[in-house]
């Protein structure tokens, strides 16, 4: 792995890879700036905003990576901007009620941003300055765009009861809507292949609602105990994987909405699979302040460290919540993270459902991330060193040059060819090489 030099950006949750990867846009205070991910030395443009501190609060591309929006919200605030034509810029203001969200219509033409008090949701045409309205959306819950762009579902409240609304992303009309028996309505996720709808309940009742695109309700699937934290699709729309609260990952197949499987991370581990356990090696190098350490394959049966929260009333964070949840772009593998165990990265086959690696490490999971194009998985613990996993390849760790610099987060490149790797005022680019030389173990 090679690493690039290290830039100043102030925000590391606002770093954002172009659709198209070509570029990378970080926010310094006030200033977006736009970066070349081959050759970040090289600056495409920087967009001077006149927003106050906290500064920038939001960025986020158009799907075709022609322009990139900012948002103040403290400002009430949203600018849109050209990235090849320094002249034109659009700016959004809400005079009515203030903007607390803002995001991107797959179309690269529609600005959609929710009021406070989830008044209403205002789609914002950035040619012609047109603006249309609906009403009473749940923000928490979000929206959810059909994957070809035709339609997008919005999570809405009224007459007491939550609806799943289905409007044309053409003419913003309501096509279709759809009583809930929900308490509260969380979140709503349109499936890859675009058939069907997921919704969840909120984390105090485990109901999950699979609507097709029809409006006929295929599935309400519930369950005793605490609630779902998550709802995740597989690539191919055929699994809906329920990420609870009980340490419990359920996989529904989209034939019968019927769980075929039930992933339980349990401290004590036995069977076929690899359990890699990161541990210190020397001391700590009094140059740099940087504590090394390997992999090694332990023995089995094994057990990993549990974490019991200091107070069960704090919510989902140091519970048994399945807070990661992820399957890799072929939808061969998933990967999981349960904040009971934050140290550890669970990796399942999906073809029989079976666990097949365990990654320990020494500090808590900060991010993990799947390759857009390989089965292999990145992530972070807070400390100088990137971890790579990679199918039938094992599990290896590249310390960073710089002394001074952790990773608190990192990016995949869209197209796979780069990592952000970002820190707190910095970051940098890693790119993944073949060469194994500088592996530390595997």
């Amino acid at each position: 792995m090679e690493f690039s030099d290290l830039y100043k950006q102030s925000n590391s949750s606002l770093a954002k890879f172009s659709p198209d990867g070509q570029y990378i846009a970080v926010c310094v205070e006030h200033r977006l700036i736009i970066r070349d991910s081959e050759n970040p030395k090289r600056i495409h443009r920087v967009c001077s905003t006149s927003y106050s501190s906290p500064f920038i609060q939001q960025i986020e591309w158009s799907a075709n990576s022609s322009f990139i929006m900012t948002a103040s919200y403290m400002e009430n605030q949203v600018d849109v901007w050209a990235l090849h034509d320094e002249s034109w810029r659009c700016t959004i203001t809400d005079q009515v009620a203030r903007i607390e969200e803002a995001q991107w219509a797959p179309d690269s033409q529609h600005i959609l941003t929710f009021s406070e008090y989830d008044l209403r949701l205002s789609i914002w045409d950035i040619e012609d300055e047109s603006r249309r309205y609906v009403q009473s959306p749940k923000r928490k819950a979000g929206v959810s765009f059909h994957p070809t762009g035709p339609f997008v579902a919005v999570v809405q409240r009224h007459d007491h009861r939550d609806h799943v609304g289905i409007y044309s992303t053409g003419t913003w009309t309501l096509e279709r809507e759809i009583p809930l028996d929900t308490v509260d309505a969380c979140g709503v996720q349109w499936s890859p292949d675009g058939l069907h709808l997921a919704v969840w309940d909120t984390m105090a009742n485990y109901h999950v609602c699979v609507v097709n695109v029809g409006g006929m309700i295929k599935r309400k699937y519930e369950n005793e105990g605490l609630g779902v934290n998550r709802c995740v699709w597989s690539p191919t729309g055929q699994l809906l994987a329920l990420a609870g609260l009980d340490r419990r990952l359920r996989v529904l197949n989209s034939l019968t909405w019927r769980p075929i499987a039930t992933l339980t991370h349990r401290p004590m581990l036995s069977g076929d699979l690899d359990v890699f356990v990161e541990s210190s090696i020397g001391g700590t190098s009094l140059a740099n302040l940087r504590e090394h350490s390997r992999f090694d394959l332990a023995p089995l049966p094994c057990s990993v460290q549990i974490v019991v929260p200091m107070d069960a009333h704090r919510g989902a964070s140091g519970s048994g919540a399945v807070s990661v949840a992820q399957f890799n772009a072929e939808g061969t593998l998933l990967a999981t993270v349960c904040d009971s165990m934050p140290n550890c990265l669970w990796v399942w086959r999906v073809a029989d459902m079976r666990l097949i690696t365990v990654i320990q490490t020494l500090k808590p999971l900060r991010r993990v991330q799947w390759s857009p194009v390989e089965p292999a998985l990145v992530f972070c613990t807070g400390v100088a060193t990137v971890y790579l996993w990679r199918q039938n390849r094992g599990c290896h760790l590249f310390e960073i040059p710089s002394a001074s610099s952790v990773v608190s987060s990192l990016l995949w490149n869209p197209n796979a060819g780069s990592l952000a790797l970002l820190s707190k005022g910095l970051f940098a680019l890693a790119y993944v090489t073949e060469d194994n030389d500088d592996l530390k173990s595997s």
